[in-house]
């Protein structure tokens, strides 16, 4: 199937075909798990994958799924093929070694925490004898799979233990695939009707006390007529977020308790980590289980996912319409009235330094350019000069020796401000600044070239002969999408505080980017000292003083949401550990500030805290 906008197509699981999912599918993700393979801790134990929504958790786990590993070949240079072959996932014979048991969490386990119904042992019981029955199901629909058969033909899959699994009830040598699915299906019903009912079945619930079944499920006991199906299974659980604290809870004490040796991947959205999890670098790291967390891509990696994501969908497109190729860089449009209002404010503001006879006779220079060199010229002059010192030099600039000093960083610096004091002009365009839009979230990159792709597509229609999207388009569209994106912060809970917070925040960054010191190229940040003094004198992290309560929260909501992204910083005398927040790059393109990762201000938690109580 062709698109009409393949970029408006979000989510993996509506990617209908296996083969239209691979032709999608970017490998920069899969260096997470190189890195962790090259370090021997991939396999064989357990591995958060955290994002905010639309970073790809549910698309990694899909290019595990057994459908999808039959559908990669080696075919000469495939680079799929390649890296799974890395990762000891394929072998050099296109057999499948490891392959996903995937489950995907619903809200129904939330009913199972009802305290009015039983007590903690009894919800502990059926959420473990729950989970159990849908990954030995899961474990089933794998192997159905890999061996190329529908349920009907269970039978012929051979499950042989080699010690007793007592928790099946009868113990035997051997089960077939079809006395599997019905043990199976009988406990899950049972707790599904007890749920549906809130009435116990007669022949009561046999409920379990441990997750046997990470450990019962080896691939290794499954055969299909007496052929291995697999060397491995990655018992994957997806969207975690739906399971309450406890029974997360309960899932990593069962694997860390029981020295579970299965590999299992838990992917969840951020939002649900506790503060501390969020706005602490560290203790999210544990011994018995690692973090991934997959908006920490390289930028470099970033960039080439993102062209490559923007090339495939654009080769699935009806008309194989490329976006990239029609993101023009060059305006056609005459900007000279605003180049000529824009050099008359610095001008005024160039006189009005005590400095400024030192600067006459550049600028009088200045003024024969023509109207863009002449607003990029005083406009770098004037930073220039307002970051020297106030005291007169002995002798004048002359223009030569000005234009020496601009070219070395003041010019670029100028073209970075011009558009954001003078918002008549176009900031936001081009295939990098588009990339650069996306924050390394991918749904945030797809959002914006779809809306990008519409446009074409109608410009394509009104003329077939000139049809690409200028600078004017591209900036609309960006702006565009920008404020529609800061209204729906507020249907979040809390936004409303959240929007006030970081409208606070952009006004704090415009205010120092485009202040009249120029002490620092963009501003898009802020930081806080890590470790403060508590309220009653007690250290620790300023996160966990009962006076920064609401503001740790409001800072935890805008990260797990992608709003702000976090850097650690060392800086200061005693090696002082700073936490730097940045505006993600569409809340810079709002602000209309450049889009480059600025630099960040020192902010006191008195402030903070104000605008975390603020209604503005």
């Amino acid at each position: 199937m062709n698109y009409k906008n393949p970029f408006a197509i979000r989510a993996s699981e509506r990617i209908e075909t296996d083969e239209r999912f691979l032709e999608l599918f970017s490998v920069e993700p899969l260096s997470y798990l190189e890195d962790n393979h090259a370090n021997d801790s991939l396999w064989g134990t357990m591995t958060y994958i955290l994002s905010s929504p639309g970073a790809g958790k549910t698309t990694l786990l899909r290019l595990f799924s057994p459908s999808v590993l039959k559908r990669v070949t080696a075919k000469g240079t495939n680079l799929i093929f390649r890296k799974l072959h890395k990762l000891g996932v394929k072998d050099g014979e296109e057999q499948i070694l490891k392959c996903g048991v995937y489950l995907q969490m619903g809200r129904d386990y939330e009913f199972l925490e009802d305290d009015e119904l039983f007590g903690r042992r009894e919800q502990r019981r059926y959420f473990l004898s729950l989970l159990n029955a849908r990954i030995v199901l899961a474990t089933l629909k794998s192997c159905m799979t890999l061996a190329g058969i529908k349920y009907t033909n269970l039978q012929r899959i051979t499950y042989t233990p080699e010690v007793p699994v007592n928790q099946l009830g009868e113990i035997k040598e051997s089960y077939t695939g079809k006395e599997l699915l019905d043990w199976a299906t009988r406990q899950e019903r049972k707790v599904c009707e007890f749920l549906d009912s809130f009435v116990v079945p007669a022949d009561g619930i046999d409920g379990n006390d441990d997750l046997f079944a990470l450990d019962a499920m080896k691939a290794e006991w499954f055969t299909f007529e007496n052929r291995p199906l697999c060397k491995e299974f990655i018992f994957q659980i997806d969207d975690a977020h739906k399971l309450t604290e406890r029974q997360k809870k309960i899932i990593r004490g069962e694997v860390a308790e029981r020295r579970v040796h299965a590999t299992l991947w838990v992917a969840e959205r951020l939002e649900t980590l506790s503060t501390e999890d969020i706005l602490s670098d560290n203790n999210i790291q544990g011994r018995d289980y690692q973090v991934i967390k997959l908006e920490n891509l390289s930028q470099g990696l970033f960039n080439k996912m993102a062209k490559g994501i923007a090339s495939m969908r654009s080769k699935v497109s009806y008309d194989g319409t490329d976006l990239f190729t029609y993101l023009s860089e060059i305006s056609t449009v005459n900007y000279n009235a605003v180049y000529n209002e824009a050099s008359k404010r610095y001008f005024a503001q160039l006189e009005d330094l005590p400095t400024y006879p030192n600067y006459e006779a550049c600028a009088k220079a200045i003024i024969k350019e023509d109207p863009y060199d002449r607003a990029k010229h005083i406009k770098a002059m004037l930073i220039y000069a307002s970051r020297e010192n106030n005291t007169p030099r002995l002798f004048d600039y002359d223009y030569e020796e000005m234009m020496a000093i601009l070219s070395k960083d003041y010019n670029d610096y100028a073209e970075e401000l011009l558009p954001g004091e003078n918002t008549r002009l176009p900031q936001y365009y081009g295939q990098q600044t588009l990339i650069d839009l996306a924050s390394g979230n991918i749904e945030q990159f797809l959002s914006i070239s779809s809306k990008m792709y519409e446009m074409l597509l109608s410009k394509k229609i009104m003329d077939t002969a000139r049809y690409d999207l200028t600078p004017e388009d591209q900036d609309k569209i960006v702006s565009d999408y920008c404020k529609s994106h800061l209204e729906d912060v507020k249907q979040m809970k809390r936004g409303n505080r959240i929007y006030a917070f970081l409208m606070n925040l952009i006004d704090f960054c415009r205010e120092q980017t485009f202040s009249p010191s120029y002490s620092y190229r963009t501003v898009s940040g802020f930081a806080v000292k890590e470790e403060n003094s508590g309220q009653y004198g007690q250290d620790g992290f300023w996160f966990q003083d009962a006076a920064n309560e609401e503001l740790a929260t409001l800072l935890k909501d805008c990260l797990a949401y992608n709003l702000l992204y976090k850097v650690p910083r060392t800086q200061g005398k005693k090696d002082q550990n700073w936490a730097v927040f940045y505006l993600n790059e569409w809340l810079c393109a709002y602000a209309h500030l450049p889009l480059r990762r600025g630099g960040w201000r020192k902010l006191s938690l008195y402030r903070l805290n104000q605008w975390a109580k603020s209604t503005k």
